[in-house]
C-alpha cells in the first residue's frame, strides 16, 4: 500500500515502483501480470483493483461506497499513507522510495507447531492486529481438514470460514465462539477460550462436521439474534421486537440458550415467539433484581440443559427455568417499584425505553439514540422553589425522585442547566425541541400536566407498574405478615 501511495505521489518513478507491486506479463507471450502479494481470496480482486493496479488507490480514496471490515481498513490506511506521502518533500519522497527498494527485506519465519507460532507472533506483533482465539482455532481446524481431506477441501472450507467471518464481522464472529463454548460447557470460562473450545465442543475432532453443523448454523442464527433481523412468514416482527429488547440488556448470558433454541426450532415461528417473550421476561428479571454474573450463568445454563435433549420438542411450557416463582414475581415487582435510577445504572435506560414502547401504540419505531434520563422532580431542588412547596417532606421527596413515575427520556442535546427549573418552565423549555413535542409518550405525559405532586406521581407509578406487570405477566402477592 505504501508502494502504491508513493507511485501515485511520484509519477516520474511510477514504472519503477510498479515493478515492486507486480511483474508485468508480456502479452505477446500470453503472460499475465504476476502479483508480488496476494490478499486472502475474498479480498484478492479488491486489493488488485484498488491497490496494485495503476490509479486504483486514487479511486479507492475518492470512493464513497460503504465498506466494512478489511476493505474499510484498506481505504482508511490508503488515505493515511497517501496523505503522508504527499506531505513529504520531493527529496524525502525519493529517499523513502529508494530506502524501501534497497534497504528493506521481507523475513519469513517458520515454526514447528502452532503453539510456537502463536508465541512468536505475540512477541513480534506488538503494533498490529492482535491474534484472536478464532485465528488459532481457524489454523487448527483448517489444518485438520487439510490432513484429513486434502488441500482442495481445506481451501473450500477456508473460503467458507472467511465468508462467515466477513458476514458477521470479526468481533461478532469472535463472540460467537465464546457463546458456542458456553452452550457446551454450561459454566463460566475458567481457561482460555481455545483450550475450552477444543476440550468441550464434541464436534471439534471432526472439523468438517464442526463447520457444517456447528459454526455455520450458529453463525446464521447469531446474525438473526444480534441484528433482530429474523425473517419468516408469520410473527417475525414480534420475534424481532423481543430480540431487540434482549439486545439492550448490558449482559449477554442469555445468548447461548437463545442460539440453541433458535438453531433447533428456527422453522417454527410460533414456538420462537413464545420462547423469546419468556426469555425477555427472565432476562429483565435478572437485570432489575441485580442478580450477579454467577447466578445469571447458572440460570441460563440450566435453561440450555432443558433445551438440549433430543426428546425436547420446543414446548416452552416445559422449560421450568423460564418460569418465575410467586416469590420471584414479587421480588421483580418490588424492584420495579423502587429506586431504579440509582440501583440500575446500566439497566435503567433499557427499562424506561421498554416501558416507553409499551405505553405507545407501536405504530412507529423510535430511533433510540443519544438519550438521557431526566428527573422531572429534580434530584436537588433549590430552596424556596415550587418543588419544595409540593414536596416539603424530604423523605417523601427522596422516595419519589428516582422511581419510574419521575423519570422521562430526553435527547442528550437538551441543556442540563435547565434541570432545576420550576415545573411550568421546565416542561416547556426542557421537554420540547424547537417548539415541537417530544417523540416520547412518557415525556409528553409529563408536559401535559399542570402540576407534578406526590398524589399524581402515586397514580402514575401505579399505572406504569401495571403496564410492565401486564407485559411480563407478573402477579402481585399480598405482603408477608410482620412478626
Amino acid at each position: 500500500m505504501l508502494f502504491a501511495a508513493l507511485r501515485s505521489a511520484m509519477p516520474e518513478a511510477a514504472d519503477d515502483i510498479t515493478d515492486f507491486l507486480y511483474k508485468k506479463g508480456k502479452a505477446s507471450l500470453g503472460e499475465k501480470n504476476e502479483y508480488r502479494l496476494l490478499a486472502r481470496e475474498e479480498d484478492a480482486a479488491f486489493f488488485r483493483t484498488f491497490i496494485q493496479e495503476p490509479g486504483g488507490i486514487e479511486r479507492l480514496i475518492e470512493s464513497t461506497e460503504k465498506l466494512e471490515d478489511s476493505r474499510l481498513r484498506y481505504r482508511e490506511n490508503a488515505k493515511l499513507l497517501m496523505s503522508k506521502a504527499q506531505a513529504l518533500s520531493p527529496v524525502d519522497r525519493d529517499a523513502l522510495w529508494k530506502f524501501l527498494a534497497n534497504d528493506c527485506s521481507l523475513v519469513v519465519i517458520s515454526t514447528p507447531d502452532l503453539e510456537a507460532a502463536y508465541r512468536i507472533f505475540s512477541v513480534l506483533n506488538n503494533r498490529g492486529l492482535d491474534l484472536a482465539p478464532i485465528d488459532i482455532l481457524k489454523a487448527n481446524i483448517l489444518g485438520s481438514i487439510r490432513r484429513i481431506a486434502g488441500e482442495v477441501k481445506s481451501h473450500a472450507y477456508a473460503k467458507k470460514w472467511s465468508q462467515i467471518e466477513t458476514a458477521l464481522g470479526r468481533d461478532a464472529f469472535g463472540e460467537l465462539f465464546g457463546h458456542i463454548r458456553t452452550i457446551y460447557t454450561k459454566q463460566k470460562q475458567r481457561a482460555t477460550l481455545v483450550k475450552e473450545f477444543q476440550e468441550n465442543v464434541t464436534e471439534y475432532s471432526s472439523p468438517i462436521e464442526l463447520i457444517e453443523n456447528v459454526i455455520e448454523p450458529y453463525a446464521q442464527v447469531w446474525d438473526f439474534i444480534r441484528e433482530a433481523g429474523f425473517e419468516a412468514t408469520e410473527l417475525a416482527e414480534s420475534i424481532n421486537d423481543h430480540l431487540s429488547w434482549l439486545n439492550r440488556i448490558d449482559f449477554k448470558d442469555w445468548v447461548p440458550p437463545a442460539l440453541l433454541y433458535f438453531k433447533r426450532f428456527r422453522n417454527k415461528p410460533t414456538l420462537l415467539n413464545e420462547f423469546f417473550k419468556q426469555l425477555e421476561r427472565l432476562a429483565y428479571f435478572l437485570l432489575v433484581t441485580r442478580e450477579g454474573i454467577n447466578e445469571r450463568i447458572e440460570t441460563f445454563a440450566a435453561l440450555t440443559k432443558e433445551i438440549e435433549p433430543a426428546s425436547f420438542k420446543g414446548d416452552v411450557e416445559a422449560l421450568t427455568t423460564l418460569k418465575l416463582t410467586p416469590e420471584q414475581q414479587q421480588e421483580f415487582i418490588e424492584a420495579l417499584d423502587g429506586d431504579i435510577y440509582r440501583r440500575l445504572p446500566k439497566g435503567r435506560m433499557a427499562l424506561i425505553l421498554r416501558l416507553e414502547a409499551l405505553v405507545s401504540d407501536g405504530s412507529k419505531k423510535q430511533a433510540f439514540d443519544q438519550l438521557s434520563l431526566e428527573h422531572v422532580l429534580p434530584q436537588t431542588p433549590p430552596e424556596g422553589s415550587e418543588w419544595m412547596k409540593w414536596f416539603p417532606d424530604e423523605a417523601i421527596r427522596d422516595s419519589w425522585t428516582h422511581r419510574l413515575a419521575n423519570l422521562v427520556p430526553l435527547h442528550i442535546r437538551k441543556n442540563p442547566s435547565a434541570s432545576n427549573y420550576d415545573f411550568e418552565t421546565k416542561k416547556n423549555v426542557y421537554f420540547t425541541g424547537k417548539g415541537k413535542a417530544s417523540p416520547f409518550i412518557l415525556t409528553n405525559e409529563a408536559r401535559a400536566q399542570a402540576t407534578w405532586k406526590p398524589e399524581f406521581l402515586g397514580d402514575r407509578q401505579t399505572r406504569l407498574l401495571a403496564t410492565l406487570c401486564a407485559h411480563w405477566n407478573l402477579s402481585s402477592q399480598p405482603p408477608k405478615p410482620q412478626h
